[in-house]
């Protein structure tokens, strides 16, 4: 049996395609944003997945799972997203099954399982990246925002109502801003791509254009960069002391960075975490790249046809 991961974001998509657990093959597409017309970004998004259906069957893929990936809370079903704010407009409440048998040219179209982006993302690795093998991790998603997922005694951690792992949303700051969420100075707000135009005054508008001034030696940047390793490194030690996992997983463009990243925080993680018995938990990059959330997916789907 095949399984189809599918990981929607604001600009591309990722699809990922297993049999049985090996990867057959992952793609990615760029996505118009369209997000002043929400009808008409569901509707691309929507025959982003029918044309990757089509694909995969024609790959030889007839009995297959399709699990689509997205950020927000899903259902008790995982057949829709039922909170998605301020993110891909016009998605929120989309049963993508029912949407799918609508079209004729996509009948007998399989029942599609829906999963946060960032679940998906730690299942990836947990299973065939950098985290094969251990039974305890969480994962960050360094983006635009910033996700998490948690893997405990090897199964993951969704929560009563499936928002566990928000760990972007953890306050270093009960006096900072907030981010799309009302908790205020969240590790979202320090981390985040959306919000380095607000922490430099408007000088630079995204983690790679800071990184790249780095590189440069602007001291403006620098100070920028230092302070926004400081505000991860502190999220990352308190994640490990809530959680007590085997290893920390960063993905997402941020951790694209490499050394830049990787150097500088282990400096600050060695001021900032408490290490009983000097017990270091590694800090490591995601090892799928940016296929961890397709590939988590199409897992997800090939756990849910085995129940």
């Amino acid at each position: 049996m095949w399984h189809l991961g599918i990981d929607i974001g604001g600009s591309s998509a990722k699809v990922s395609l297993l049999d049985d657990d090996a990867i057959v093959s992952s793609t990615r597409h760029d996505l118009p944003d369209r997000s002043s017309d929400p009808s008409a970004n569901r509707a691309v998004r929507i025959d982003l997945v029918r044309r990757a259906i089509a694909v995969a069957r024609g790959d030889g893929g007839t009995d297959l799972t399709v699990t689509v990936a997205t950020p927000g809370i899903v259902d008790a079903a995982h057949r829709r997203i039922v909170s998605l704010p301020a993110k891909l407009a016009g998605l929120e409440g989309v049963d993508w099954t029912e949407s799918l048998d609508r079209d004729d040219g996509a009948r007998h179209a399989p029942t599609i399982t829906v999963l946060n982006d960032a679940h998906a993302a730690v299942l990836g690795e947990a299973c065939l990246g950098a985290g094969r093998g251990a039974d305890d991790i969480v994962m960050l998603t360094l983006g635009t925002g910033v996700g998490g997922g948690v893997i405990q005694g090897g199964r993951l951690l969704e929560g009563k109502n499936r928002r566990a792992g928000h760990l972007g949303h953890i306050s270093l700051d009960p006096y900072g801003l907030p981010s799309v969420f009302p908790t205020p100075g969240s590790l979202e707000w320090h981390v985040g791509d959306a919000y380095v135009g607000v922490r430099t005054a408007g000088r630079y508008a995204s983690n790679e254009e800071l990184v790249a001034a780095v590189r440069r030696g602007e001291a403006a940047a620098t100070t920028a960069w230092r302070r926004m390793v400081r505000a991860l490194a502190v999220g990352v030690a308190s994640l490990v002391n809530v959680f007590d996992p085997e290893l920390v997983i960063l993905g997402g463009g941020l951790a694209a960075a490499g050394a830049p990243l990787f150097e500088p925080l282990a400096i600050e993680l060695d001021e900032v975490s408490w290490r009983p018995n000097g017990l270091v938990v590694p800090v490591v990059r995601a090892a799928l790249g940016p296929f961890s959330g397709s590939v988590g997916a199409a897992l997800f789907g090939r756990e849910r046809s085995m129940q």
